[in-house]
């Protein structure tokens, strides 16, 4: 099974701290992750170096969600 490790950033910081998770399923631009209570829209995902074995290592920048 895949896992992917994965660095975000929220763009233009503000009170929002950045995260590493790992994750079951790859993110892809549009997805919506929970960073806390909060809800943040993917707007970019980059590979950050070459899969090793089930391990990804993807880094994705984000914005909150508007409601």
């Amino acid at each position: 099974m895949a896992v992917y490790k994965v660095s975000v950033v929220v763009s233009g910081g503000g009170n929002y701290p950045g995260a590493i998770l790992n994750l079951k399923q790859e993110p892809k631009v549009g997805d919506v992750i929970k960073l806390g209570a909060e809800d943040f829209v993917i707007t970019e995902v980059l590979q950050l170096m070459p899969p090793r074995g089930d391990f990804h290592f993807l880094h994705v920048t984000c914005r909150p969600k508007a409601d």
